[in-house]
């Protein structure tokens, strides 16, 4: 999924006016609304804090598109072309007046391509990955004051060897530009981490890679303007050896990843029950120092289709109250993180069909959402509905996988952090409905086709 972020201005002047014989109007009483270029789906974040008017230029790879925007009352379309305005209106019910906002584009570079050769390569494969710039990056996060927070995983030794070697360097330039860059906006983090994935080492430069141009979600990889300086940080710091140094800590934890939480059953499971969506690869990406930051993208070229999830490592805390010994419990808490990145790949095209329906039934977000919660970040009606599904589909796929002993333990501790961890106020309801749809599905029936039902239970 790719999200367009819309947060500044920019003045285009020498674009000529697209010809509408009336300026399209979206009403909305959130700050988030849900935007289409074509079938590909983002977020138009923000909306009550953007000056009136705003103009805001998009890069795309076709000439002529389609521009859509929906709200939880509205959906408005209008076409797009490279160096032509599109104008449309923003009714601001929260804030009581009307936006003018203006979008123009301008061709853009594939985030990926995909050549027959990489394609043979990886076809129907499931790779697991701790790259080497991508550690780098999350070794430059963990000398931040951000990385003080809960972003960084501490509890290794690994972490404490990642300390001990480059606190001397925590003054360096580079730690000190990305600090000033979270400050301003932790969103960066996921961003920054994610289009490191497109870099490599070369001779101990920093080479863009042969297939990526970036791995998140803009239209530029964000990483990019600060290369020379971490690539002087990395050889200052000595990094190259100690990644050599701890490459079989990386390869022990790839192996224990892949040996624990199965992918490929995920994978398989996914498509059986969302049939119209298929990847050609899973790439899953992690470093030990991610605390909590999980992401997912995904990417089409060339008859090829590959799914991104940068999720943190599912450790075993030995001292949490809440992980048992029981090894099928066990495994079905380190399964979720993959999971519910991976999952996202596939239901939420399938939601995307139904948004004037989810609109309806989930239009008033207080009696789904908690404000000040994780929960409040959710604060469309499309995002909202997925992610409840999000977690819907880890109890499916647990009833399917494990005994009724391990899976009632599981439920009921998911729902609980669902509801008063994270404030899904309606998750455990939900949950139960998505599960009876699911367990007396006809023959035949997949996750899929029960879309309609539970969108009907969740409006009534």
């Amino acid at each position: 999924m790719k999200l367009f972020l819309l947060l500044t201005i920019l003045l285009i002047p020498g674009f000529k006016s697209f010809a509408q014989e009336k300026v399209p109007v979206v009403r909305t009483k959130m700050n988030s609304l849900i935007m289409y270029i074509d079938k590909e789906r983002g977020n138009f974040n923000n909306i009550n804090d953007i000056p009136n008017p705003f103009t805001y230029d998009l890069g795309l790879e076709n000439e002529n598109s389609t521009l859509g925007i929906v709200s939880e009352k509205d959906s408005i379309s209008m076409p797009l072309r490279y160096g032509e305005k599109s104008t449309f209106m923003i009714i601001r019910e929260q804030k009581g007046d009307t936006l003018m906002a203006t979008f123009t584009s301008h061709r853009q570079i594939k985030a990926a391509l995909f050549n027959d050769g990489y394609k043979k390569r990886f076809n129907g494969k499931v790779i697991t990955e701790i790259p080497e710039v991508y550690e780098l990056i999350n070794i430059v996060f963990a000398l931040t004051d951000y990385g003080k927070t809960e972003a960084i995983y501490k509890g290794t030794d690994y972490y404490k060897s990642v300390n001990m070697h480059f606190q001397p360097f925590s003054d360096d330039s580079v730690v000190k530009t990305i600090d000033s860059v979270l400050k301003v906006s932790s969103d960066m983090y996921a961003p920054l981490k994610m289009d490191s994935y497109a870099y490599q080492f070369d001779n101990g430069r920093i080479v863009k890679h042969a297939v990526f141009d970036r791995a998140s979600w803009g239209e530029v990889n964000e990483l990019t303007p600060y290369i020379p300086a971490l690539e002087r940080f990395a050889k200052k710091s000595g990094f190259r050896s100690f990644y050599k140094e701890n490459v079989n800590y990386y390869a022990g934890l790839i192996a224990d990843f892949e040996k624990n939480v199965d992918v490929g059953m995920m994978k398989s499971w996914l498509e059986k029950q969302f049939p119209k969506t298929k990847y050609s690869a899973i790439r899953v990406i992690f470093s030990p120092l991610v605390g909590w930051n999980q992401s997912a993208n995904n990417f089409e070229d060339n008859g090829f289709k590959e799914a991104h999830a940068h999720i943190n490592f599912p450790f075993v805390l030995k001292n949490n109250s809440v992980t048992k010994e029981d090894p099928d419990f066990r495994k079905g808490q380190r399964m979720m993180i993959a999971f519910t990145e991976i999952n996202h790949s596939y239901l939420n095209p399938e939601a995307e069909i139904y948004v004037k329906e989810i609109s309806k039934s989930f239009g008033d977000l207080t009696r789904w959402i908690t404000p000040g919660k994780p929960s409040g970040g959710y604060n469309n009606v499309l995002s909202c509905f997925e992610e409840y599904m999000n977690y819907g589909l880890v109890t499916l796929l647990y009833s399917d996988v494990f005994d009724q002993a391990t899976f009632s333990e599981l439920k009921a501790g998911m729902e609980n952090n669902m509801v008063n961890g994270r404030g899904f106020l309606r998750f455990k309801e939900f949950n139960e409905e998505l599960l009876r749809l699911y367990q007396s599905k006809k023959t035949g029936e997949t996750v899929a086709d029960l879309y309609p039902a539970v969108i009907k239970w969740a409006g009534q």
